[in-house]
């Protein structure tokens, strides 16, 4: 049996602290959010549920905060 430090992280949608394995990891590429694990840099960590993940689409000034750059969203991109 393996012990350790699990690394906890927090949602950015809903606020709930969670290992880092349960929660989906977010990064910019090109000024786009996108769901990678691999990609390094600045990252937002989200919940599985469809619900945090509206949640935290709907919160544009906590993604600019987070990610300390203007974000655009897949639904923004298609708009232009």
């Amino acid at each position: 049996m393996k012990r350790g430090h699990v690394p906890v992280r927090t949602c950015k949608g809903c606020g709930a602290r969670r290992p880092k394995g349960e929660l989906r990891r977010f990064v910019l590429e090109k000024g786009v959010m996108v769901e990678s694990r691999i990609f390094p840099g600045r990252a937002v960590y989200c919940c599985r549920q469809e619900s945090c993940l509206e949640r935290l689409l709907k919160n544009k000034k906590g993604l600019n905060r987070a990610f300390r750059y203007k974000v655009l969203t897949k639904q923004d991109r298609s708009i232009e």
